[in-house]
């Protein structure tokens, strides 16, 4: 394939509700045969409503679109094709889902093999890259049916309807790591207090993915606790009890592992880590260590190690452990 043609961003920028109109005056050369709806939805900083409501730079974004065909007439040489400027493909659940050739900000994918009979709907979960600048991006996306079954279907094709167009908040803040994982990946962020963590290698209810945010903060979350923290967002995992948590279905534990660093005075006493839950009032608690049962519905994050060492005037407090839920965590006396 070519490089997506400017002309087709273009169309898709402006042509909004002038394809419904299009759409109408049936076939010929340059309109339609068929026509579509595409509903696109974020899977992560989907609005200020959401526990992650950014995505960091380079953080990865999580997406889910339907395409149907709603026409009385099968179609084919059906194409999708979205974009997230500056950003690059990374995944998705349908193997044709691949970069366009010499343009990774853009996807392109043949749904049911390029052939949509009428009235069937074609769903795909797939993730970008987000750009390493900007305060926000906005997506490009929108169905081809192509005119000829060689060259690039955008150029010799139809537009045959545009996707609704989203936009992701984005922040650079180097304390904070808002991103879209899936099973076996992991993430992490830096001062004041490291913090990282990684997924297991399969998620309960098997989801495509998991939005995700790591921020390190400034301030106490117990009267004896270090003056840093984590609070780490998992939104399907806010409480270990919730319904589809990926982590603990009632009988299974599948916890996510951590780790935690941070520095202090070499007069501080290490006793143990300190875990604040997200229900309502919920108070600082000191976990326990894992030991061979690992983290359980009554104490859903544990501990493996723990361990402070004083060099050069300043003591370094470092700990690993697992969860089931989210929360904030820290290192208190």
């Amino acid at each position: 394939m070519t490089r997506l043609s400017s002309r087709f961003l273009a169309v898709m920028a402006v042509v909004g509700v002038a394809i419904a109109a299009s759409l109408v005056g049936g076939v010929g050369v340059g309109h339609a045969s068929t026509s579509f709806t595409v509903d696109n939805t974020l899977l992560i900083a989907a609005g200020t409503d959401d526990p992650v409501p950014e995505v960091s730079w380079g953080g990865k974004i999580g997406f889910e679109t339907t395409v149907t065909n709603t026409d009385s007439s099968n179609a084919t040489h059906v194409e999708f094709a979205f974009q997230v400027p500056g950003g690059s493909f990374f995944d998705a659940t349908d193997a044709s889902c691949k970069a366009l050739k010499g343009d990774s900000s853009t996807m392109i994918c043949i749904p049911n093999g390029g052939t949509m009979k009428s009235h069937t709907s074609w769903t795909v979960d797939f993730r970008f890259t987000a750009p390493t600048s900007g305060t926000s991006v906005t997506t490009l996306s929108g169905v081809t049916v192509a005119a000829q079954t060689q060259g690039n279907p955008l150029n010799n094709g139809t537009l045959s309807q545009t996707g609704n167009p989203l936009v992701i908040n984005l922040n650079s803040d180097g304390s904070v790591n808002d991103t879209y994982l899936r099973k076996n990946e992991g993430a992490g962020a830096g001062g004041p207090q490291n913090f990282s963590t990684k997924l297991p290698v399969g998620l309960l209810g098997d989801p495509f993915g998991l939005e995700l945010g790591i921020h390190n903060k400034n301030g106490q979350i117990c009267p004896t606790c270090i003056g840093t923290f984590t609070e780490l967002t998992i939104p399907a995992a806010s409480l270990v009890g919730n319904p589809g948590n990926p982590f603990w279905d009632g009988t299974t534990a599948n916890p996510y592992t951590w780790t935690m660093s941070a520095t202090t005075a070499t007069s501080f006493k290490l006793l143990g880590v300190y875990h604040i839950d997200d229900s309502i009032g919920g108070t600082p608690v000191l976990i326990p260590a894992c030991g061979t049962g690992g983290p359980t519905l009554l104490n859903p994050v544990c501990y493996d190690t723990l361990t402070s060492k004083n060099h050069a005037g300043v003591q370094t407090l470092t700990a690993t452990g697992r969860g089931l839920e989210n929360g904030k965590i820290t290192f208190g006396s």
